[in-house]
């Protein structure tokens, strides 16, 4: 799926699995729109660091129109070297301001987790859905592809000195375009290493600054995306027949499973020869 290229330390295999969890709730809200909900960063409360970016831009030469943007009104002349302080400024100030234009869908890679079961339901009443790298982009329905960017997150022991949350347009080509976006974009692969046990994988977009939007939803085939639905290790038998039911009516024909991390080791059947 075209889109912006992900940078090689964020890439994984398009088999790689992932897990989305979630309250009850949140599941019907996918089933009945048929969308995944991207939250812009600015709205992570959770984490105020998402998105942060520290940009650096070409000095304002000192003409007539002074040390500041241009208000542009009509045709104005201005010198190559204030049309390239121009640009400089504009990409930076677009990087500063990331967590504006940036919305994000996260995921956990690889294994069920524990963790993720207690924070999103207490054991109890939440349910996850399973899936892969390959079959998320490819269930994507989205006519903004060129603004998507997939990967999974880097986490570091101290991201305010990490040169990745840093843009220097002081020098050097000047990012426009697709190329602007995708240094948006990365800025949402990187958090601190408080966070490193959600072992998250994103896809992340860009969209022009919209201040009242919470976020965005991105229209999926549901039927592509998911290949099995799991439900709480601590599950009441009655919980299982509620998503069932759910997952009936909006004609969802995945599995539906009870995870088994609380399952005692008497339990687990083993094959002859194991």
């Amino acid at each position: 799926m075209e889109g912006i290229i992900t940078p090689p330390e964020h890439a994984v295999d398009s088999g790689t699995l992932i897990w989305r969890y979630m309250d009850l709730p949140k599941f019907v809200s996918m089933l009945s729109t048929g969308d995944l909900w991207f939250t812009k960063a600015a709205r992570l409360q959770d984490d105020p660091w998402e998105g942060f970016c520290e940009a650096t831009n070409l000095e304002f030469p000192p003409d007539e129109y002074g040390p500041s943007p241009v208000e542009v009104q009509g045709p104005v002349k201005i010198s190559f070297e204030r049309m390239f302080a121009e640009l400089s400024y504009h990409s930076a100030e677009t990087c500063r301001n990331a967590r504006d234009h940036l919305y994000v869908n996260s995921w956990c890679l690889a294994s069920e987790s524990m963790a993720m079961w207690q924070i999103y339901s207490s054991l109890a009443y939440g349910v996850a859905v399973k899936s892969s790298v390959g079959q998320y982009q490819g269930a994507l329905k989205s006519e903004l592809r060129r603004q998507f960017l997939f990967g999974k997150v880097k986490y570091h022991d101290d991201l305010s000195a990490s040169s990745d949350i840093r843009r220097d347009f002081s020098d050097g080509v000047i990012p426009m375009g697709s190329n602007l976006f995708g240094q948006v974009l990365t800025l949402g692969l990187h958090k601190r290493s408080c966070y490193e046990y959600e072992n998250e994988w994103r896809a992340a977009l860009y969209q022009d600054s919209r201040p009242d939007a919470p976020g965005v939803q991105i229209s999926v085939d549901l039927e592509q995306l998911i290949s099995a639905v799991y439900v709480c290790p601590r599950a009441e038998d009655f919980f299982v027949e509620v998503v069932s039911s759910i997952m009936d009516k909006f004609d969802l024909r995945k599995p539906l499973e009870r995870s088994a991390l609380l399952t005692p080791p008497a339990a687990i059947k083993r094959s002859p020869g194991q």
